[in-house]
């Protein structure tokens, strides 16, 4: 009798111990079919134009999604009839002749993550971490790959901008590299060390040499913003600022002076009052966004009369009208538009792209009581690279779409 216990005692902690085994294979699979149920769908690339013919009412030509990933880090250029579109391992053509057709054309692989790319003449010249590719592109239909250079193996680009025939590049270690683009193929010339990182605020270019324009105070009565707004061909990166982009005698940088600065305009000597210099102006594209809809959106101003707008760092807007009545509003930096993520100029206007999925047109003229004119929204899209032409901004952006 003890026995048969022993045994029926056996048999019942066995089927136990296999209920238990087999519910936590159970649970597993349900716990690993519920962590797939919210992962994030690949990001999808898309390619919108925007048509600016009317820059207060710019409006969406058309929009295509590419059939590959693209990041941040990746951009769009313009040459003639094509946009050549940096993904994350291809450079993909895009017909634009008809911008409310864009039509995707072909690509070209690359063995790595790449970047940005920049034009000179027939190539194009595309980055990843420490190479440089050059592609031929004259017959825009087949790109070819013609040479690639590398920076040593430790080191790695940080930016690279194109003047002429030379590619100057700027390394994550402080030095500028220059290469001159002859025979399909890049040819070193020499590397520059930046003399001082923190207070180089321009790099002009010289062919086979730079010139460096440091800041001397860091402060906006510094002389040496003069040489800024005096160069010409300067390169679009330094040390201070993470953008920069210079275009038809306009200099305009990505801030970092205050942290709800988006743009500095750098202004140089004033013809009209050729004694006057104004180095520099922080631009709030946030604080003037939200007074543009206040202004001229749903809500007016009791008196209806044009104001110019001002704002502090405790994210306030005043708002001062002509007769000196104020009103202030309170905002949250970077809530409405996000982060700035890139921004081109086109003759006397500046178009700024943020991630929350916004184009905003500024114009550049000085003597413009209103730099704000207008917005448009992207709805869901991401951006994170303009190409501007006249009557057409074209934009890269990635939509992240997750599984219901």
């Amino acid at each position: 009798m003890c026995k048969i216990f022993e045994n029926l005692s056996f048999a019942i902690i066995i089927l136990i111990f296999t209920i238990t085994i087999n519910s936590g294979c159970v649970l597993s699979v349900i716990e690993q079919n519920e962590n797939v149920g919210v992962v994030e769908k690949p990001q999808q690339s898309i390619f919108t134009v925007i048509n600016t013919t009317d820059v207060k009412n710019p409006s969406i030509t058309s929009s295509i999604h590419l059939p590959f990933r693209s990041g941040l880090n990746n951009n769009v250029i313009l040459s003639r009839k094509y946009a050549y579109v940096t993904t994350e391992t291809e450079l993909l053509i895009i017909d634009i002749s008809n911008p409310q057709q864009p039509s995707y054309q072909t690509s070209i692989s690359f063995p790595e993550a790449i970047g940005k790319a920049h034009i000179s003449d027939k190539h194009v010249i595309v980055a990843s971490k420490n190479k440089f590719y050059l592609v031929d592109c004259s017959n825009p239909l087949q790109p070819a790959l013609q040479s690639q250079a590398s920076l040593h193996h430790s080191n790695e680009i940080s930016k690279f901008d194109i003047h002429d025939s030379y590619l100057y590049v700027k390394d994550v270690n402080d030095y500028i590299h220059i290469y001159h683009l002859a025979n399909d193929n890049f040819i070193p010339v020499k590397s520059v060390e930046i003399e001082f990182p923190s207070g180089l605020v321009g790099v002009k270019a010289m062919g086979e040499d730079v010139k460096q324009i440091v800041l001397k105070h860091r402060t906006a009565s510094d002389s040496s913003w003069s040489l800024v707004t005096d160069a010409t061909d300067l390169l679009e990166f330094n040390c201070v600022h993470p953008k920069v982009r210079s275009s038809n005698g306009h200099l305009v940088f990505a801030s970092r002076r205050y942290p709800c600065d988006d743009i500095t305009i750098v202004l140089g000597r004033d013809r009209y009052t050729p004694f006057t210099w104004k180095w520099i102006e922080d631009y709030n594209l946030e604080a003037n966004y939200l007074a543009h809809l206040y202004l001229t959106g749903k809500k007016t101003l009791p008196k209806g009369i044009p104001t110019d707008v001002l704002y502090d760092n405790r994210y306030k807007i005043q708002f001062v009208s002509q007769d000196q009545w104020t009103h202030t509003i309170e905002y949250e930096p970077n809530q409405l538009l996000g982060i700035l993520t890139d921004f081109q100029i086109y003759e006397n206007f500046l178009y700024v792209a943020n991630s929350k999925g916004f184009l905003s047109i500024l114009d550049l003229d000085v003597h413009k009581n209103k730099r704000f004119i207008s917005a448009i929204t992207i709805q869901s899209q991401q951006p994170s690279s303009l190409a501007v032409e006249k009557n057409h901004v074209y934009m890269l952006a990635v939509s992240i779409v997750q599984n219901d």
